[in-house]
């Protein structure tokens, strides 16, 4: 089973398979919501990864997610099968997944510009994989649940998530909250996450 809970997705001790599950998840969140993302995906990798092991038994080894949709671009139709397990805007999220996949990317020691990089992958995105796979991360991901506690304490967002400058400028602000409430980046955005994911 790959399901992740968004709502505990912070793992600092994450091995190879659950970092590459991490990364498409943060892809499929993006602009979506957190837990039907991480169904549609653990669907999504449930099914080829059985299908994967009727034809290459792989008794007592399990797949890497990556070679699970390696496997699915290889064989079939990344983009068709993305839509058939409930996953919206499938055709860039195929296109992102084949571009992830084929940068060989170290997800162990990646900066943000190198996941920014890879097409779909925002500021946003990238941050939010990196605050909640490495320890002491000093990031934000400025999801519509942290700009709606930013803007419930008086700070002026955008009603979606910036780019650029004001990225970088909400970014600070979110640091310096953090650093009021006693908190680690990681800590305070799930926190803020837990409480605003209700109220969509």
């Amino acid at each position: 089973m790959w399901l992740l809970d968004p709502k505990n997705i912070t793992n600092f001790k994450a091995d190879k398979s659950e970092l590459e599950l991490m990364i498409l998840f943060w892809i499929l969140a993006a602009g979506k919501n957190g837990v039907t993302a991480a169904k549609c995906l653990d669907r999504l990798l449930t099914h080829w990864e059985k299908e994967i092991n009727k034809i290459f038994p792989h008794p007592g080894e399990k797949l890497l997610p990556f070679d699970i949709i390696q496997y699915v671009i290889d064989e079939y139709d990344l983009a068709f099968e993305m839509k058939r397990f409930g996953i919206g805007c499938f055709n860039n999220k195929a296109k992102s997944f084949k571009e992830l996949i084929k940068s060989r990317i170290n997800l162990s020691q990646c900066t943000v510009d190198d996941l920014e990089a890879i097409y779909l992958i925002g500021a946003k995105t990238a941050r939010c994989f990196l605050l909640h796979s490495r320890p002491n991360q000093k990031y934000a991901g400025l999801d519509r649940h942290v700009l709606k506690f930013m803007a419930d304490q008086g700070i002026e967002v955008p009603k979606s998530t910036p780019n650029g400058k004001k990225y970088y400028e909400l970014e600070i602000k979110f640091l310096e909250m953090c650093g009021k409430a006693d908190k680690t980046p990681a800590e305070y955005d799930l926190e803020i996450w837990r409480k605003y994911s209700g109220r969509d």
